[in-house]
Protein backbone atom coordinates (compact mmCIF):
# COMPACT_ATOMS: atom_id res chain seq x y z
CA UNK A 1 0.00 0.00 0.00
CA UNK A 2 1.34 3.65 -0.51
CA UNK A 3 1.01 5.92 2.71
CA UNK A 4 2.77 8.69 2.28
CA UNK A 5 3.95 9.07 6.19
CA UNK A 6 5.45 5.67 6.39
CA UNK A 7 8.50 4.10 4.86
CA UNK A 8 8.91 1.59 2.66
CA UNK A 9 11.24 -1.34 3.18
CA UNK A 10 11.97 -2.42 -0.24
CA UNK A 11 13.74 -5.90 -1.36
CA UNK A 12 17.15 -4.60 -2.21
CA UNK A 13 17.01 -3.44 2.15
CA UNK A 14 16.67 0.06 1.10
CA UNK A 15 14.18 2.76 2.69
CA UNK A 16 12.57 5.38 1.14
CA UNK A 17 10.54 8.10 2.75
CA UNK A 18 7.76 8.87 -0.11
CA UNK A 19 7.41 11.67 0.39
CA UNK A 20 10.80 12.26 -1.07
CA UNK A 21 10.14 9.55 -3.61
CA UNK A 22 7.31 11.91 -5.19
CA UNK A 23 8.51 14.29 -7.35
CA UNK A 24 10.25 15.70 -4.27
CA UNK A 25 7.07 17.56 -4.81
CA UNK A 26 4.71 15.43 -2.46
CA UNK A 27 1.23 16.44 -1.74
CA UNK A 28 -0.55 18.34 -4.48
CA UNK A 29 -1.06 22.23 -3.02
CA UNK A 30 -3.91 24.53 -4.34
CA UNK A 31 -2.79 26.39 -7.77
CA UNK A 32 0.17 23.40 -8.46
CA UNK A 33 -2.24 22.17 -11.42
CA UNK A 34 -4.84 23.30 -13.43
CA UNK A 35 -7.44 21.65 -10.91
CA UNK A 36 -7.44 23.05 -7.59
CA UNK A 37 -7.21 19.75 -5.48
CA UNK A 38 -10.17 18.48 -4.02
CA UNK A 39 -11.13 18.43 0.05
CA UNK A 40 -10.82 14.82 1.44
CA UNK A 41 -12.20 12.48 4.58
CA UNK A 42 -12.16 8.79 5.56
CA UNK A 43 -14.82 7.88 8.15
CA UNK A 44 -13.94 4.28 7.53
CA UNK A 45 -11.65 2.81 10.48
CA UNK A 46 -8.02 1.52 9.28
CA UNK A 47 -8.75 3.68 5.89
CA UNK A 48 -6.75 6.82 4.71
CA UNK A 49 -6.86 8.86 2.49
CA UNK A 50 -3.97 11.58 1.30
CA UNK A 51 -3.14 14.14 -1.22
CA UNK A 52 -0.62 12.69 -3.58
CA UNK A 53 1.23 13.76 -6.84
CA UNK A 54 2.73 11.05 -7.79
CA UNK A 55 3.59 7.12 -7.82
CA UNK A 56 6.11 5.68 -6.60
CA UNK A 57 7.16 2.50 -9.12
CA UNK A 58 5.90 -0.95 -7.79
CA UNK A 59 7.75 -3.28 -5.27
CA UNK A 60 9.09 -6.32 -6.88
CA UNK A 61 6.39 -8.13 -4.74
CA UNK A 62 4.22 -6.89 -7.95
CA UNK A 63 5.85 -9.41 -10.09
CA UNK A 64 3.58 -11.80 -8.45
CA UNK A 65 0.51 -10.47 -10.69
CA UNK A 66 0.95 -12.78 -13.81
CA UNK A 67 -0.39 -15.64 -11.67
CA UNK A 68 -3.37 -14.31 -10.72
CA UNK A 69 -6.68 -13.61 -12.92
CA UNK A 70 -7.90 -10.65 -10.67
CA UNK A 71 -6.25 -7.72 -12.61
CA UNK A 72 -7.75 -5.87 -15.79
CA UNK A 73 -6.47 -3.91 -18.93
CA UNK A 74 -6.22 -0.80 -17.92
CA UNK A 75 -7.93 1.82 -20.09
CA UNK A 76 -7.52 4.95 -18.34
CA UNK A 77 -4.51 7.38 -18.77
CA UNK A 78 -4.23 6.82 -14.83
CA UNK A 79 -4.51 2.95 -14.81
CA UNK A 80 -1.62 3.14 -17.45
CA UNK A 81 0.70 5.20 -15.67
CA UNK A 82 0.01 2.65 -12.88
CA UNK A 83 0.42 -0.51 -14.99
CA UNK A 84 3.66 0.99 -16.69
CA UNK A 85 5.18 1.96 -12.87
CA UNK A 86 5.10 -2.26 -12.28
CA UNK A 87 1.54 -2.24 -10.10
CA UNK A 88 -1.31 -4.86 -10.32
CA UNK A 89 -4.14 -3.00 -11.99
CA UNK A 90 -7.29 -4.52 -10.38
CA UNK A 91 -10.12 -2.10 -11.24
CA UNK A 92 -11.23 1.07 -12.81
CA UNK A 93 -13.84 3.46 -13.02
CA UNK A 94 -15.41 6.88 -12.78
CA UNK A 95 -16.10 9.38 -9.87
CA UNK A 96 -17.49 12.29 -11.22
CA UNK A 97 -14.61 13.75 -13.10
CA UNK A 98 -11.96 11.42 -11.96
CA UNK A 99 -11.00 8.29 -13.13
CA UNK A 100 -10.16 6.28 -10.26
CA UNK A 101 -7.49 2.96 -10.54
CA UNK A 102 -7.15 0.16 -8.09
CA UNK A 103 -3.82 -1.57 -7.82
CA UNK A 104 -2.27 -3.60 -5.70
CA UNK A 105 1.61 -4.66 -4.86
CA UNK A 106 1.26 -8.33 -4.04
CA UNK A 107 -0.30 -11.10 -5.10
CA UNK A 108 -0.58 -14.51 -3.30
CA UNK A 109 -1.96 -16.85 -6.31
CA UNK A 110 -4.16 -19.86 -4.71
CA UNK A 111 -6.83 -21.86 -7.20
CA UNK A 112 -8.08 -21.50 -10.38
CA UNK A 113 -6.52 -17.86 -10.84
CA UNK A 114 -7.93 -16.67 -7.63
CA UNK A 115 -5.02 -14.02 -5.55
CA UNK A 116 -5.04 -12.63 -2.05
CA UNK A 117 -4.52 -9.08 -2.94
CA UNK A 118 -2.15 -7.05 -0.50
CA UNK A 119 -0.56 -3.74 -0.33
CA UNK A 120 -3.82 -2.88 -2.52
CA UNK A 121 -4.75 0.92 -3.10
CA UNK A 122 -7.09 3.63 -4.66
CA UNK A 123 -6.05 6.48 -7.04
CA UNK A 124 -7.80 9.29 -7.93
CA UNK A 125 -6.37 10.85 -11.60
CA UNK A 126 -7.63 13.60 -13.59
CA UNK A 127 -5.96 12.62 -16.79
CA UNK A 128 -2.64 11.90 -16.17
CA UNK A 129 -2.56 13.96 -12.97
CA UNK A 130 -2.90 12.30 -9.99
CA UNK A 131 -4.85 13.99 -6.49
CA UNK A 132 -5.33 11.48 -4.15
CA UNK A 133 -4.38 8.03 -2.73
CA UNK A 134 -6.53 5.62 -0.45
CA UNK A 135 -4.54 3.24 1.48
CA UNK A 136 -5.27 0.90 4.63
CA UNK A 137 -2.96 2.24 7.20
CA UNK A 138 -0.44 -0.14 9.07
CA UNK A 139 -2.76 -0.84 12.10
CA UNK A 140 -5.35 -1.87 9.97
CA UNK A 141 -7.08 -5.27 9.38
CA UNK A 142 -8.36 -4.21 6.06
CA UNK A 143 -6.75 -4.75 2.93
CA UNK A 144 -8.13 -2.97 -0.53
CA UNK A 145 -8.48 -5.17 -3.55
CA UNK A 146 -10.65 -3.93 -6.19
CA UNK A 147 -13.24 -1.20 -6.91
CA UNK A 148 -16.54 -1.61 -8.30
CA UNK A 149 -18.87 0.81 -10.00
CA UNK A 150 -22.02 1.65 -7.99
CA UNK A 151 -24.95 4.56 -8.37
CA UNK A 152 -23.49 7.89 -7.55
CA UNK A 153 -20.44 5.75 -5.44
CA UNK A 154 -17.71 3.52 -5.61
CA UNK A 155 -17.37 0.29 -3.47
CA UNK A 156 -14.19 -0.84 -2.34
CA UNK A 157 -13.72 -4.46 -2.19
CA UNK A 158 -10.91 -6.22 0.22
CA UNK A 159 -8.24 -8.26 -1.01
CA UNK A 160 -9.09 -11.71 0.47
CA UNK A 161 -9.79 -14.44 -1.60
CA UNK A 162 -13.39 -14.21 -0.93
CA UNK A 163 -13.68 -10.90 -1.64
CA UNK A 164 -16.27 -8.37 0.44
CA UNK A 165 -16.89 -4.64 0.81
CA UNK A 166 -15.59 -2.75 3.06
CA UNK A 167 -16.62 0.90 2.03
CA UNK A 168 -17.85 2.95 -0.08
CA UNK A 169 -15.99 6.43 -1.83
CA UNK A 170 -18.41 9.52 -2.78
CA UNK A 171 -17.67 12.29 -4.89
CA UNK A 172 -19.53 15.26 -2.55
CA UNK A 173 -20.50 18.44 -4.25
CA UNK A 174 -18.30 17.88 -6.99
CA UNK A 175 -15.26 18.52 -4.87
CA UNK A 176 -15.19 16.17 -2.01
CA UNK A 177 -13.53 13.00 -2.17
CA UNK A 178 -14.66 11.31 1.13
CA UNK A 179 -14.40 7.14 2.10
CA UNK A 180 -17.89 6.41 4.26
CA UNK A 181 -19.01 3.03 5.52
CA UNK A 182 -21.39 0.44 4.19
CA UNK A 183 -24.94 1.89 4.59
CA UNK A 184 -26.63 -0.47 7.33
CA UNK A 185 -29.66 -1.33 4.37
CA UNK A 186 -29.77 -0.76 0.41
CA UNK A 187 -32.76 0.33 -1.56
CA UNK A 188 -33.19 -1.79 -4.40
CA UNK A 189 -35.21 -1.66 -7.63
CA UNK A 190 -36.31 2.12 -7.59
CA UNK A 191 -37.27 2.35 -3.99
CA UNK A 192 -39.72 -1.21 -4.27
CA UNK A 193 -37.65 -3.28 -1.86
CA UNK A 194 -34.57 -2.80 1.32
CA UNK A 195 -31.77 -4.94 1.39
CA UNK A 196 -30.07 -5.02 5.12
CA UNK A 197 -26.37 -5.13 4.57
CA UNK A 198 -25.70 -8.83 5.32
CA UNK A 199 -22.08 -8.91 4.34
CA UNK A 200 -19.41 -11.45 5.62
CA UNK A 201 -22.75 -12.20 8.10
CA UNK A 202 -23.45 -16.19 8.80
CA UNK A 203 -26.34 -17.08 6.03
CA UNK A 204 -28.76 -18.14 9.16
CA UNK A 205 -28.41 -14.40 10.75
CA UNK A 206 -28.64 -12.96 7.01
CA UNK A 207 -31.51 -15.25 5.93
CA UNK A 208 -33.12 -13.79 9.01
CA UNK A 209 -32.73 -10.09 8.08
CA UNK A 210 -33.60 -10.68 4.69
CA UNK A 211 -36.68 -12.42 5.75
CA UNK A 212 -38.06 -9.78 7.72
CA UNK A 213 -37.75 -7.14 5.00
CA UNK A 214 -40.95 -9.21 3.33
CA UNK A 215 -38.17 -11.42 1.24
CA UNK A 216 -39.75 -14.97 0.72
CA UNK A 217 -37.04 -17.89 0.46
CA UNK A 218 -37.08 -19.79 -3.01
CA UNK A 219 -36.71 -23.79 -2.70
CA UNK A 220 -35.48 -24.88 -5.78
CA UNK A 221 -35.28 -28.22 -7.27
CA UNK A 222 -33.17 -31.10 -5.73
CA UNK A 223 -29.72 -31.09 -7.57
CA UNK A 224 -29.05 -33.96 -9.79
CA UNK A 225 -25.33 -34.57 -8.49
CA UNK A 226 -24.69 -35.65 -4.84
CA UNK A 227 -24.37 -32.49 -2.90
CA UNK A 228 -22.87 -32.75 0.79
CA UNK A 229 -22.46 -29.44 1.09
CA UNK A 230 -25.93 -28.46 0.26
CA UNK A 231 -27.60 -31.22 2.41
CA UNK A 232 -25.54 -30.42 5.44
CA UNK A 233 -26.72 -26.62 5.17
CA UNK A 234 -30.45 -27.80 3.73
CA UNK A 235 -30.76 -30.14 6.72
CA UNK A 236 -29.58 -26.79 9.10
CA UNK A 237 -33.47 -25.42 7.73
CA UNK A 238 -31.83 -23.31 5.33
CA UNK A 239 -34.39 -24.62 2.72
CA UNK A 240 -33.06 -22.46 -0.16
CA UNK A 241 -29.25 -23.23 -0.27
CA UNK A 242 -28.51 -24.26 -3.95
CA UNK A 243 -25.91 -24.38 -6.75
CA UNK A 244 -23.61 -25.35 -4.03
CA UNK A 245 -19.37 -26.30 -5.05
CA UNK A 246 -17.83 -28.92 -3.00
CA UNK A 247 -14.12 -27.95 -3.61
CA UNK A 248 -12.19 -24.56 -3.25
CA UNK A 249 -14.19 -22.45 -0.44
CA UNK A 250 -17.53 -24.73 -0.94
CA UNK A 251 -19.65 -21.71 -2.19
CA UNK A 252 -23.64 -21.97 -2.46
CA UNK A 253 -26.06 -19.52 -3.70
CA UNK A 254 -29.82 -18.93 -2.53
CA UNK A 255 -32.44 -17.38 -3.67
CA UNK A 256 -35.54 -15.37 -2.37
CA UNK A 257 -38.46 -13.27 -3.76
CA UNK A 258 -40.52 -10.21 -3.29
CA UNK A 259 -43.01 -9.47 -5.92
CA UNK A 260 -41.58 -9.49 -9.48
CA UNK A 261 -38.08 -9.10 -7.53
CA UNK A 262 -35.50 -11.79 -7.01
CA UNK A 263 -32.72 -11.44 -4.65
CA UNK A 264 -29.64 -13.84 -4.81
CA UNK A 265 -27.20 -14.64 -2.16
CA UNK A 266 -23.79 -16.10 -2.81
CA UNK A 267 -21.95 -17.69 0.56
CA UNK A 268 -18.75 -19.45 1.54
CA UNK A 269 -18.00 -22.00 4.13
CA UNK A 270 -19.43 -25.53 4.47
CA UNK A 271 -19.33 -25.86 8.55
CA UNK A 272 -20.57 -22.55 9.19
CA UNK A 273 -21.31 -20.32 5.83
CA UNK A 274 -20.79 -16.86 5.47
CA UNK A 275 -22.23 -14.27 2.67
CA UNK A 276 -20.04 -12.98 0.44
CA UNK A 277 -22.40 -11.26 -1.90
CA UNK A 278 -25.40 -10.42 -2.81
CA UNK A 279 -28.13 -8.86 -5.73
CA UNK A 280 -31.14 -8.05 -6.45
CA UNK A 281 -32.56 -8.78 -10.03
CA UNK A 282 -36.00 -5.89 -10.63
CA UNK A 283 -37.68 -8.31 -13.82
CA UNK A 284 -39.35 -11.82 -12.76
CA UNK A 285 -37.76 -12.52 -17.05
CA UNK A 286 -34.43 -12.01 -15.29
CA UNK A 287 -34.75 -14.57 -12.71
CA UNK A 288 -32.32 -17.20 -12.47
CA UNK A 289 -33.32 -20.44 -13.95
CA UNK A 290 -33.80 -23.51 -11.51
CA UNK A 291 -32.27 -26.69 -12.66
Amino acid sequence: MITPKRIFQLSAGRTFLVLALLLGGGPIAAGQGAEVAPSIRSRVPGLEIALLSQLPKAPASAQSREECDALVVPKSAGGKTANALGWGVTGEAKLGSYDAVSFAGEFEPSTAGACEISQGNIALFSGTQLFAIIYANKNSTLSIGRIIAAKDSLRIVDGDLVQTPIGDVRLVDGRAIEVEPLTKEQSVCGGQAVVPNVYGKPVVEARAAIIAEGWEPFRSPAPAYQDFVGDNIRKSGIIEATDCSGTDLASCSYYYHKGDMELSLTSYGDSKPMVSDYEATCERSKWHKAN
